[in-house]
């Protein structure tokens, strides 16, 4: 292999550097942020989803109510008895439904522009979410626990102190909580 001389000045071939650094970070941004796009048009197809089905659960148990009062018939009486119930069960499923997609867009607002998230892990059943990534700075670090820590959306945020051992390029890793509470207050898509 023929060795490769680069002739620029050592600054210059600095700023190259940097520039391809900085495409890669845009790039990623653009992902994660598609991403959380995608996630959020997911649950809003699944909330779509969900409404359908409870008005034709609804526009059914009216047919069977009327069909009922005609024919006085008990067996079908018990079928939408049942019918009622599990759509109470879905109503009150979608009043306490949590809107993660409103988290995950009010999470991806308070990410500064120097810090990248390289891995983000939510569990549903706790609320629980762990993320871990780089920053520029010390600084950028600890400006995104303070974002965290003021949205209304996440609670109980961790402070290890592993996450100042750099004052430049810094890894992080931060768990915090889901506040539930938030969660079903937000409003529906």
């Amino acid at each position: 292999m023929k060795p490769y001389t680069n002739l620029l000045p050592q600054e210059e071939q600095q700023d190259i550097s940097l520039e391809r650094i900085q495409s890669r970070l845009l790039n990623f941004f653009i992902l994660v942020t598609i991403s959380v796009l995608i996630v959020a048009l997911l649950f809003f197809l699944g909330r779509l989803y969900l409404s359908s089905r409870i008005s034709d659960m609804r526009q059914q148990i009216e047919d069977q109510q009327k069909l009922v009062s005609k024919e006085n018939n008990q067996k079908l009486k018990k079928s939408i008895d049942t019918l009622n119930a599990h759509l109470n069960n879905l109503v009150s499923l979608e009043q306490h439904h949590a809107q993660w997609s409103e988290a995950l867009i009010a999470f991806a607002r308070l990410v500064p522009q120097d810090v990248a998230v390289d891995s983000f892990t939510a569990t549903r059943q706790t609320g629980v979410i762990k993320i871990s990534g780089f920053a520029k700075t010390r600084d950028s670090v600890l400006q995104l626990r303070t974002n965290l820590l003021s949205s209304p959306y996440f609670k109980d945020v961790d402070f290890p102190l592993s996450n100042l051992n750099r004052a430049t390029d810094a890894s992080y890793h931060y768990s915090f909580t889901i506040n539930q509470d938030e969660l079903i207050k937000a409003p529906s898509p």
